[in-house]
């Protein structure tokens, strides 16, 4: 096993790494939020957090571009987890459990019940889409999703939370649901998603599905596209 690039291990270091990996194999894993614990036959689980570009790239021969931690199998197989921009995070913990705890994640995002969702959500003042984005609420949107959810539940971005009212959120919660798992059914790739969607047509001088020009804004300091006549920003505001 070799760590390419030790300045994404989270209180761990690459000899800790190494010791606690090297001679042990994976038995199952979960995933929480944007987390997957990998767990091994020491009862330790790798953590993983991709960031915006990581991914993990198994094959027969070390083809990945960006390998940060590199697994050799006793087969002869490699895993790597590759992340172009090194925004990921790895790390090591005997409990999940207690990971999650400790950092304080809200319930996630395709678990949770709408009745939790709503008594998360429904009162907070603040603008929709960094509410969405806030892993402490919620756990497992990220900024592209954040978009789309919003896109298909027709709400600006800037829409204040708490002028939306129960019919609202529960066609927010419907659509956080579909497209949560429409991306796991497209395996992550933007590409693959229906034309209805706005995240294919997410890029400067993008159109709307519906033929408008798509706007791009920042929203809590990220770039945010949005289609104004699908998305009005006074939407809860009568």
């Amino acid at each position: 096993m070799n760590v390419i690039s030790p300045e994404i291990l989270v209180e761990t270091s690459s000899n800790q790494m190494k010791k606690a990996m090297e001679g042990h194999e994976f038995t199952e894993s979960t995933r929480y939020g944007k987390y997957l614990f990998a767990k091994l036959d020491s009862d330790l689980f790798l953590i993983m957090h991709f960031g915006m570009t990581g991914y993990l790239h198994y094959e027969h021969q070390n083809t990945s571009r960006y390998p940060r931690l590199l697994i050799k199998f006793s087969g002869g197989n490699f895993l790597a987890f590759d992340d172009a921009r090194k925004f990921g995070k790895l790390g090591l913990t005997l409990d999940p459990d207690e990971f999650i705890e400790n950092k304080k994640l809200g319930p996630d995002a395709l678990e949770v019940s709408f009745k939790d969702f709503y008594d998360i959500v429904h009162g907070r003042k603040g603008m929709i889409k960094p509410l969405l984005l806030n892993q402490n609420i919620l756990a497992g949107i990220g900024n592209l999703y954040a978009d789309e959810i919003l896109y298909q539940s027709r709400v600006h971005p800037l829409t204040r939370a708490n002028l939306i009212d129960k019919q609202g959120w529960g066609q927010i919660f419907q659509n956080m649901k579909k497209v949560l798992q429409k991306a796991i059914e497209c395996d992550d790739s933007v590409k693959s998603l229906p034309e209805s969607y706005l995240l294919p047509h997410r890029h400067k001088g993008g159109k709307c599905p519906e033929g408008e020009k798509l706007e791009t804004i920042k929203v809590g300091g990220r770039t945010t596209f949005l289609c104004p006549h699908r998305q009005m920003i006074n939407t809860y505001e009568g």
